[in-house]
């Protein structure tokens, strides 16, 4: 093999490479987009500003507008010659060592820009933007082989157009031009559509510094130099605690959510011979975002801005890495009522997976399946399993506690939560609807007009029975001041002595019974139960926007196996329980006495 052959085989034909990089795995133009805010805000810029420039154009019959131009303008310090041409070489940057901010992967820039467009210009300036240098990067030059090295930097004004489109030019910034797009490669033909969806996503990634005023990042989509949209990105919170936000009324001014606990949960990891802080923050829905009258939350605006952002925040050094739905149950429409945050120093991304494009935390995600009995070997206790994974040196027995923490804490927060709407499917109406609250309570005045009448029967339920229920309500049951007053109302009004509620208690009983001052009986199903979602929330007559009568079907086959084996427990029950047979036996019989009496509405 002779050397000039040797010479011209190459570990990474550069064309080859470029092509493998445009496909580098960003998810969408904005994610692409935020690479370059990232660069920005590490650069200190107070004012990002991004631009869409459309063009008519005519194909075939039709004439359609599309992007031509995507530019990101900054006020931050811009760059020097040397930096300059680090900064859209791949794999480098000044930042790689640097964990004190955003930053430090070096592929931001090249990376993010050829995943969208073929052509990337850059001026940058650090003493007026007369003063700009500039240079570029052309894919197409790099295929054909023409274009080897960043062009060195020249000397280049920044170009006057841009004055006319800013609102804040600055003595340093830099300007990002991409140009020349594969159609298939924006995710968004309009310039509108593309920055509203980078608007939703920004105002998440960098709420933080948007909500601060450390930053503010304008959104301008041109046509002929005449702006046909304009937007200052707002804050997206997935909390839903910051006041000021894109949510929608009523909770535009105000958060939307409450927190969780008295503090955020800090949890101390050591990594690299040094202790790190991690904050863990939980939020949930306030009280006042459920409608008594019956109406579902999730169909308001509110509610459906909710539901897009389903999942665990990763915070890093202030900007969001991911929202992580793999820890929420998806098909669960109350699973948009909670939030919560996870926020570490970039000392740890070794520890969280951080990824080179910082769109997500793979560690850190893994562990939302995580369960230490599987991961453990047969005899291993859980501190052993944990001795062993940090004796082999693998980072995630450092998110084992925190992990679990949060696992609990949603546990707790999912139970809250299902309290908040307790009681609201009837509205406020529970004294003017006839329910089969009524059609039992008749059932019980009958039984006691018959002769069988009980000490409850002689109670009377005045206002000190109303206060007394309403308090059990509210402290013991978790129901809301006002579906507790709506129920005590009721029960004045068209004189009930049964009503049904909803407890999660850690019984093995599936109902229990309470008798309440005034001679109520309270039947109370415990939420913890398998059969009450299996049951009663399947048979539950609240039907939401969009379920299919397969959904119905199926909500109805599931009521009925669980009916059937609610049975064949009770017949196993029977059988085991050999000395008392005889009495469950007799017990069942009046029992199903007692059921014929109470479902025959013709029964004298």
């Amino acid at each position: 093999m002779n050397s000039a052959t040797d010479e011209q085989i190459e570990i990474i034909p550069p064309e080859l490479a470029v092509k493998a990089m445009r496909d580098s795995g960003y998810r969408n133009t904005a994610y692409a987009l935020a690479e370059l805010i990232d660069n920005s805000a590490q650069a200190e810029a107070s004012l990002i500003e991004v631009f869409c420039i459309e063009q008519r154009e005519q194909i075939g019959q039709r004439e359609r507008k599309r992007i031509k131009e995507i530019a990101v303008l900054d006020n931050g310090r811009g760059m020097d010659a040397n930096v300059l041409r680090m900064a859209l070489q791949f794999g480098n940057g000044t930042h790689l060592n640097d964990r004190a901010g955003i930053g430090r992967f070096g592929m931001g820039l090249p990376n993010a820009s050829i995943s969208q467009c073929r052509r990337i210009d850059v001026w940058t300036w650090q003493n007026g933007p007369q003063n700009a240098l500039y240079t570029y990067l052309d894919v197409d030059e790099v295929e054909a082989r023409t274009l080897r090295s960043v062009p060195t930097p020249k000397r280049a004004p920044l170009p006057d157009v841009w004055n006319m489109r800013s609102q804040g030019i600055g003595e340093s910034g830099t300007l990002i031009l991409w140009q020349g797009f594969d159609e298939h490669r924006l995710t968004w033909k309009g310039a509108r559509a593309t920055l509203q969806n980078t608007e939703y996503l920004i105002g998440r990634m960098y709420r933080k510094f948007l909500s601060s005023g450390r930053l503010s990042v304008r959104l301008v989509a041109l046509e002929n130099d005449t702006a046909n949209y304009e937007q200052f990105a707002r804050v997206n919170d997935p909390l839903y605690l910051l006041a000021s936000s894109s949510t929608p009324v009523p909770y535009d001014k105000v958060p939307m959510f409450q927190k969780w606990g008295e503090e955020d949960q800090e949890f101390e990891v050591a990594w690299m011979g040094a202790k790190h802080p991690v904050v863990v923050r939980i939020s949930w829905a306030k009280p006042d975002t459920v409608h008594v009258d019956g109406t579902n939350r999730g169909d308001k605006p509110y509610g459906k801005h909710a539901a897009k952002n389903i999942g665990v925040s990763i915070v890093r050094a202030g900007r969001e890495l991911d929202l992580d739905a793999s820890w929420a149950i998806g098909y669960e429409p109350t699973e948009r009522w909670w939030g919560i945050e996870v926020e570490f120093p970039p000392a740890l991304d070794e520890v969280f997976g951080v990824t080179n494009n910082k769109q997500s935390a793979t560690v850190f995600s893994h562990m939302a399946q995580f369960d230490w009995k599987t991961e453990a070997e047969p005899g291993e206790s859980f501190v052993e399993l944990k001795e062993r994974l940090r004796a082999d040196g693998d980072p995630s027995v450092e998110l084992i506690d925190i992990t679990q923490y949060i696992r609990d804490q949603l546990s707790q927060v999912r139970d809250r939560l299902k309290d908040q709407t307790k009681g609201t499917r009837s509205g406020g109406k529970r004294h003017e609807d006839t329910s089969v609250e009524d059609r039992a309570s008749t059932k019980f005045k009958e039984r006691a007009s018959a002769g069988h009448k009980t000490e409850q029967d002689e109670k009377v339920f005045d206002k000190t029975a109303s206060d007394q229920l309403q308090k059990d309500l509210v402290e013991n049951k978790h129901y809301s001041e006002q579906v507790a007053t709506d129920i005590a109302l009721a029960v004045e009004k068209r004189g009930r002595r049964v009503i049904y509620l909803e407890q999660e208690s850690d019984s093995y009983a599936f109902f229990q019974i309470e008798q309440r001052p005034g001679g109520v009986t309270e039947i109370i199903f415990n939420r913890h139960h398998p059969a009450h979602e299996s049951l009663i929330l399947a048979l539950d007559n609240e039907i939401t926007e969009g379920t299919s009568n397969r959904e119905l079907v199926a909500r109805i086959q599931n009521a009925s196996d669980t009916l059937r084996m609610l049975f064949a427990a009770w017949a196993r029950y029977e059988m085991e329980d050999v000395p008392n047979r005889q009495r469950i036996k007799d017990m069942r019989q009046e029992w199903g006495k007692m059921a014929r009496i109470f479902l025959n509405d013709d029964q004298d």
